[in-house]
């Protein structure tokens, strides 16, 4: 029997572990934090103090940075983080990051074996050349340096996507605890969109629809920037009737399993390539099927016309709504217990863990 483990998690300090609402890497290193812990290892989370665990907490802020109002690329925070973290190596077997960009700098000093999770796109997604744009480029030029430290991508597409020469060990999906996302057979009459309201993930045009077929649409999430308050007062409120509701941020597992495992089915028509979509997950662990285009990681986590439908247009979403009657809500939950648990992720994370100890 291989021995227990004095594990580093590394989380960003944008959002408390976990999230109260919004928060998708948060929740991702808290899922795996507790499901380490349940397997015996000894985990110690370096993370914001407002987040809570049952591992041992070490912060060097009080309170997430968002609830400061730090802006977005202002990273030092993070790096005191790392730099934290790191002067403690010697008290670990291994380290784990999941703070994109500076982490290589640390890690490739490090006497200590470390991997990191990649969770988010680190290199320009657009064309024209802003001052934004070359900060990206820049940190694509990090990772370059560090070409053979091992990372984990979370799904196949980003590990396609990413354009740094850089070390994939294996792809690990995120999990989802399934004993918080009841599975619902009955749900009721309306359709649901859920997750950080800003023009890419595509809320717009599931109003449009909604409008224009009649649909009841429930609609969660959180505004996160000055840019997506715009976006919401433009494209989203003056659409709000009774029809199409907005219930503002999910501050519970509970309520989110209400909500996903009631609704129809999930419309998620991603605008760009995402590198996950934990909600996909968490929709269908409630029975719930998902109606995607085919981006990002979207293709990965849905079997077509088995758990949703991965359709290539406005068209094809009208006809998907119209047959979401043939999707086995038992199916999409059978697919997340078989794929996207959190049993799984932190088993898969513990194989890479033995791995790179040579265990």
């Amino acid at each position: 029997m291989k021995r227990k483990l004095k594990i580093a998690q590394i989380a960003p300090l944008w959002y408390p572990v976990p999230p109260k609402g919004y928060g998708g890497t948060e929740a991702v290193v808290s899922k795996l934090t507790e499901g380490l812990i349940k397997r015996g290892h000894s985990v110690t989370l370096f993370a914001s103090g407002d987040s809570k665990t049952k591992a041992k907490l070490v912060s060097i802020i009080k309170r997430n940075l968002f609830s400061l109002g730090v802006p977005w690329l202002y990273d030092s925070y993070n790096i005191l983080n790392l730099i934290e973290a790191f002067s403690r190596a010697k008290d670990f077997d291994i380290l784990h990051t999941h703070i994109d960009v500076y982490d290589p700098i640390f890690r490739a000093k490090s006497q200590v074996p470390t991997i990191a999770t990649l969770h988010n796109p680190f290199w320009p997604t657009k064309k024209t050349k802003t001052g934004r744009w070359h900060e990206y480029k820049a940190r694509v030029l990090i990772y370059n340096r560090f070409s053979k430290l091992p990372y984990v991508a979370i799904s196949n597409s980003y590990r396609k996507q990413c354009p740094a020469d850089i070390k994939f060990v294996k792809t690990i999906y995120h999990g989802v605890d399934l004993s918080a996302l009841k599975f619902n057979p009955n749900p009721e009459n309306y359709f649901v969109w859920l997750g950080r309201l800003t023009p890419r993930k595509g809320l717009h045009l599931v109003v449009k629809l909604a409008r224009e077929l009649g649909f009841r649409l429930l609609i969660a999430g959180k505004v996160a920037s000055p840019e997506n308050e715009k976006y919401f007062q433009k494209e989203i409120e003056p659409y709000l009737s009774k029809k199409i509701q907005f219930l503002g941020e999910i501050q519970s597992e509970k309520e989110k399993s209400e909500l996903l495992g009631s609704a129809k089915a999930l419309i998620y028509p991603l605008l760009w390539e995402e590198p996950f979509g934990i909600v996909m997950i968490e929709a269908m662990a409630c029975g719930t099927p998902v109606i995607a285009f085919p981006r990002g990681a979207a293709p990965e986590i849905i079997k077509d016309r088995k758990t949703g439908f991965l359709a290539k247009s406005l068209d094809g979403i009208k006809r998907a709504i119209k047959d979401i009657e043939n999707i086995s809500r038992i199916q999409c939950r059978q697919r997340v217990e078989k794929l996207f648990t959190v049993e799984k992720m932190a088993e898969e994370y513990e194989k890479i863990y033995y791995q790179l100890l040579k265990l």
